[in-house]
Protein backbone atom coordinates (compact mmCIF):
# COMPACT_ATOMS: atom_id res chain seq x y z
CA UNK A 1 0.00 0.00 0.00
CA UNK A 2 2.83 2.42 0.81
CA UNK A 3 4.44 1.65 -2.55
CA UNK A 4 1.48 3.15 -4.39
CA UNK A 5 1.39 6.37 -2.38
CA UNK A 6 3.63 9.35 -2.77
CA UNK A 7 5.52 10.60 0.29
CA UNK A 8 3.15 13.57 0.51
CA UNK A 9 0.10 11.27 0.65
CA UNK A 10 1.77 9.08 3.28
CA UNK A 11 2.49 12.09 5.49
CA UNK A 12 -1.20 13.04 5.34
CA UNK A 13 -2.23 9.59 6.56
CA UNK A 14 0.33 9.24 9.34
CA UNK A 15 -0.43 11.04 12.60
CA UNK A 16 1.87 13.92 13.32
CA UNK A 17 3.13 15.18 16.63
CA UNK A 18 0.67 18.08 16.51
CA UNK A 19 -2.42 15.93 16.02
CA UNK A 20 -3.92 14.68 19.25
CA UNK A 21 -7.11 12.72 19.56
CA UNK A 22 -9.23 13.79 22.51
CA UNK A 23 -11.92 11.68 24.12
CA UNK A 24 -14.09 14.69 24.99
CA UNK A 25 -16.14 14.66 21.76
CA UNK A 26 -16.96 10.96 22.21
CA UNK A 27 -17.99 11.53 25.82
CA UNK A 28 -20.08 14.53 24.71
CA UNK A 29 -21.88 12.37 22.14
CA UNK A 30 -22.70 9.65 24.67
CA UNK A 31 -23.78 12.07 27.42
CA UNK A 32 -26.15 13.79 25.01
CA UNK A 33 -27.52 10.43 23.92
CA UNK A 34 -28.33 9.54 27.52
CA UNK A 35 -29.95 12.92 28.11
CA UNK A 36 -32.14 12.44 25.03
CA UNK A 37 -33.20 8.98 26.22
CA UNK A 38 -33.97 10.28 29.70
CA UNK A 39 -36.01 13.14 28.21
CA UNK A 40 -38.04 10.63 26.22
CA UNK A 41 -38.60 8.48 29.30
CA UNK A 42 -39.53 11.37 31.61
CA UNK A 43 -41.92 12.98 29.14
CA UNK A 44 -43.53 9.58 28.56
CA UNK A 45 -44.25 9.10 32.25
CA UNK A 46 -45.37 12.72 32.76
CA UNK A 47 -47.83 12.43 29.89
CA UNK A 48 -49.27 9.27 31.45
CA UNK A 49 -50.02 11.11 34.69
CA UNK A 50 -51.92 14.12 33.40
CA UNK A 51 -54.08 14.78 30.34
CA UNK A 52 -53.11 18.47 30.46
CA UNK A 53 -49.41 17.61 30.41
CA UNK A 54 -50.04 15.08 27.66
CA UNK A 55 -51.55 17.84 25.50
CA UNK A 56 -48.71 20.21 26.41
CA UNK A 57 -46.07 17.64 25.45
CA UNK A 58 -48.00 16.80 22.28
CA UNK A 59 -47.92 20.49 21.27
CA UNK A 60 -44.14 20.30 20.76
CA UNK A 61 -44.61 17.70 18.04
CA UNK A 62 -47.43 19.09 15.93
CA UNK A 63 -44.91 19.78 13.15
CA UNK A 64 -44.12 16.05 12.80
CA UNK A 65 -46.16 14.34 10.06
CA UNK A 66 -48.67 11.95 11.58
CA UNK A 67 -48.83 13.71 14.93
CA UNK A 68 -52.48 14.49 14.34
CA UNK A 69 -55.01 13.06 11.96
CA UNK A 70 -57.39 10.22 11.43
CA UNK A 71 -56.07 8.74 8.18
CA UNK A 72 -55.44 5.06 7.55
CA UNK A 73 -52.32 5.19 9.70
CA UNK A 74 -54.05 7.10 12.47
CA UNK A 75 -52.14 9.48 14.70
CA UNK A 76 -49.00 8.94 16.75
CA UNK A 77 -50.39 11.43 19.26
CA UNK A 78 -48.24 12.81 22.05
CA UNK A 79 -45.32 10.59 21.07
CA UNK A 80 -44.56 13.24 18.46
CA UNK A 81 -43.97 15.80 21.22
CA UNK A 82 -41.92 13.36 23.29
CA UNK A 83 -39.80 12.63 20.25
CA UNK A 84 -39.36 16.34 19.43
CA UNK A 85 -38.34 17.20 23.00
CA UNK A 86 -35.87 14.30 23.13
CA UNK A 87 -34.34 15.39 19.82
CA UNK A 88 -34.11 18.98 21.06
CA UNK A 89 -32.36 17.98 24.30
CA UNK A 90 -30.06 15.59 22.42
CA UNK A 91 -29.04 18.14 19.79
CA UNK A 92 -28.56 21.07 22.16
CA UNK A 93 -26.66 19.07 24.76
CA UNK A 94 -24.40 17.50 22.13
CA UNK A 95 -23.58 20.92 20.71
CA UNK A 96 -22.88 22.43 24.13
CA UNK A 97 -20.85 19.51 25.49
CA UNK A 98 -18.90 19.14 22.24
CA UNK A 99 -17.92 22.81 22.31
CA UNK A 100 -16.92 22.53 25.98
CA UNK A 101 -15.04 19.22 25.73
CA UNK A 102 -13.62 19.16 22.19
CA UNK A 103 -10.07 19.69 23.48
CA UNK A 104 -10.51 17.70 26.70
CA UNK A 105 -9.15 14.25 27.36
CA UNK A 106 -11.73 12.66 29.65
CA UNK A 107 -11.01 9.14 30.97
CA UNK A 108 -13.16 6.75 28.95
CA UNK A 109 -12.65 3.87 31.40
CA UNK A 110 -14.31 5.92 34.12
CA UNK A 111 -17.18 6.99 31.88
CA UNK A 112 -18.02 3.63 30.32
CA UNK A 113 -19.57 2.01 33.44
CA UNK A 114 -21.61 5.18 34.09
CA UNK A 115 -22.85 5.21 30.49
CA UNK A 116 -23.77 1.52 30.50
CA UNK A 117 -25.48 1.86 33.87
CA UNK A 118 -27.42 4.85 32.56
CA UNK A 119 -28.54 2.86 29.51
CA UNK A 120 -29.65 -0.01 31.73
CA UNK A 121 -31.55 2.35 34.03
CA UNK A 122 -33.38 4.14 31.23
CA UNK A 123 -34.21 0.81 29.58
CA UNK A 124 -35.71 -0.53 32.82
CA UNK A 125 -37.62 2.72 33.30
CA UNK A 126 -39.60 2.04 30.12
CA UNK A 127 -40.88 -1.29 31.50
CA UNK A 128 -44.09 -0.35 33.29
CA UNK A 129 -44.26 -3.18 35.86
CA UNK A 130 -40.80 -2.16 37.07
CA UNK A 131 -41.17 1.63 37.11
CA UNK A 132 -44.84 2.09 38.05
CA UNK A 133 -44.33 1.42 41.79
CA UNK A 134 -41.64 4.12 41.86
CA UNK A 135 -43.87 6.57 39.98
CA UNK A 136 -46.75 5.89 42.36
CA UNK A 137 -44.39 6.48 45.31
CA UNK A 138 -43.28 9.80 43.79
CA UNK A 139 -46.92 10.81 43.33
CA UNK A 140 -47.69 9.97 46.96
CA UNK A 141 -44.66 11.88 48.25
CA UNK A 142 -44.89 14.97 46.03
CA UNK A 143 -48.63 14.97 45.33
Amino acid sequence: MSELQSPEEQSKLEPTEHETLFSGPAIAATVSLLLGFYTLMITHHISRLSKEMDKFIHSYGYWIPGSTGVGPDGSIGSYAGKEALALLVWGLSWTIFHLLWRKQDIPVRGWLPIFLGGLLLVSLAFIHPIIDPFILLLIDVFG
